[in-house]
């Protein structure tokens, strides 16, 4: 057996294109290059990269469009009133509006916890500012239950309704209006039409009619305070009559 004889490592395999290159390099005596290699794993990673931006646009674009039930009026409400859930219905609204919107899961509270702090016309979303935590009516404002008789008031009188109260007893035109202190040229000039109580009241209950048809027709509505006692003394009479305001006056 012959000393000296050592086993030749097994050489790597190297590419045909790869062996011809470099011994171009090495005759015309530049540095070999290195061979490009593949890193499928960064690849892989940016594709990774690619989609969660996507998603992540996907995820604040529907945010953004994102609906919630928010409360909406659908009958009017009088100012210091409560808003019964009769008068309520849902609606879908951006979550993310600058509006201060009402959400529908507290209308429990709306007749219990808050009031109309202004007159609120059907078709309206609710908002804050028009709510108010103190029921009743504003320190310049009294409440006068009213029994007007049948042909004396217009038809489908309903709360949130603003009225004209008048005077119409026979001794209206000579005394003007009573508890009030005005006569002469306030009672010549409503002669025809009758002595003007209040000249805008709101509508705040009407309630049902227990007696036949011809028995008028019971509410009660919100005056100035200053007015309040002419308006109960005439109701007293049964001499009042109300007069419904045009739409663009309410």
């Amino acid at each position: 057996m012959s000393q000296g004889t050592a086993n030749p490592q097994r050489a790597a395999a190297v590419p045909p294109q790869a062996a011809a290159l470099r011994e171009q390099n090495r005759r015309q005596g530049r540095l070999p290059a290195q061979v490009r290699e593949r890193r499928p794993a960064l690849a892989v990673l940016a594709a990774l990269l690619i989609l969660a931006g996507g998603l992540g646009g996907m995820v604040t674009y529907q945010q953004a469009g994102e609906k919630v039930d928010a409360v909406k009026v659908v009958q009017r409400v009088a100012p210091g009133q409560g808003i019964p859930a009769s008068a309520i219905e849902p609606v879908r609204v951006s979550k993310d509006t600058d509006v201060a919107y009402v959400p529908w899961e507290q209308r429990n509270l709306l007749n219990t916890k808050y009031f109309a702090a202004t007159d609120i016309p059907a078709g309206t979303l609710l908002t804050g500012s028009m709510l108010t935590a103190k029921g009743g009516v504003a320190g310049d404002q009294a409440i006068v239950g009213l029994s007007v008789k049948t042909g004396s008031y217009p038809p489908g009188l309903r709360a949130g309704d603003r009225v004209r109260v008048l005077w119409v007893g026979k001794d209206a035109a000579k005394a003007g209006a009573p508890g009030t202190g005005t006569g002469g040229a306030a009672g010549a000039a409503g002669a025809n039409e009758g002595v003007v109580l209040a000249d805008s009241a709101t509508v705040r209950e009407v309630f049902k009619s227990s007696g036949s048809g011809n028995s008028g027709l019971s509410l009660s509505v919100t005056v100035p305070a200053n007015r309040s006692g002419g308006v109960a003394q005439a109701s007293s009479f049964g001499e009042v009559a109300l007069v419904l305001l045009p739409a663009e006056q309410k």
